[in-house]
């Protein structure tokens, strides 16, 4: 049985990931600050890590005791919390995913897991662009007005990340827009951001689907790439 740790897991993408990785054979294991916060009903199916993502040791622990097979980061620690539904966080992203790495490595799993990291539109990968105009100004008004030191901040994490970070680090980057709380509208379907946006908003359970089959990906084919998401058929 595959197994899966979450973080961010109290928040609404956070649980639908993990209902859809338990509806799909996964054993989970859900790291949150507030237990108490994930239904009862969900608390009963999966295992319960509790811990501050400010805690590196915390972190470390619990990707230890869980062997992850993928981790879901599904937290909002990057500035100004990137959709509604997420719980306040205010935890340095670049803590939690370095410990998480050197935990795996000193473990000698690093290469056997996979982490599908959940961004938001206005921090894009080195080199790589914003599309949305709107968008864009508003990152420039935080990179250099507004929130000038937490964008430096995001800007180093997702620079270690790709450039840094050693060679057996496997991730995802998932750069989501507006996601909304509506039924399924289909199936959304990975696009490299270099040249794609993320078109209107994507429902909630949809985004939960496409991160689990991403986690679960054999063949690997989004690794160490960034994502956004299109239903099937949507047009440019």
């Amino acid at each position: 049985m595959p197994t899966m740790l979450i973080f961010g897991a109290t928040g609404r993408a956070g649980r639908l990931v993990a209902e859809r990785a338990l509806e799909r054979g996964w054993a989970v294991t859900a790291f949150a600050r507030n237990p108490d916060k994930l239904p009862e009903a969900l608390r009963a199916k999966l295992t319960v890590a509790k811990g501050d993502l400010r805690d590196a040791e915390a972190v470390a622990a619990a990707v230890r005791a869980s062997r992850p097979d993928a981790i879901v980061d599904a937290s909002s620690a990057l500035p100004f919390g990137h959709a509604k539904g997420q719980p306040a966080n205010d935890a340095d992203r670049s803590i939690f995913t370095k410990a998480t790495v050197e935990t795996l490595e000193a473990d000698g799993r690093l290469e056997h897991c996979v982490m599908v990291i959940v961004g938001g539109q206005l921090l894009p990968e080195p080199g790589g662009t914003i599309e949305r105009w709107s968008v864009a100004v508003l990152a420039w008004a935080l990179r250099h007005v507004l929130a000038r030191k937490l964008m430096r901040d995001a800007e180093a994490w997702a620079r270690w990340c790709f450039e840094e970070a050693p060679p057996a680090f496997r991730f995802v980057y998932a750069r989501l827009g507006a996601m909304v709380e509506q039924p399924s509208r289909g199936v959304l379907r990975a696009e490299a951001t270099r040249s794609n946006i993320q078109r209107g908003s994507v429902s909630y359970c949809d985004v939960a689907d496409a991160l689990v089959r991403l986690a679960g990906d054999a063949d690997r084919t989004w690794e160490r790439r960034a994502l956004f998401f299109n239903y099937t058929g949507a047009s440019g």
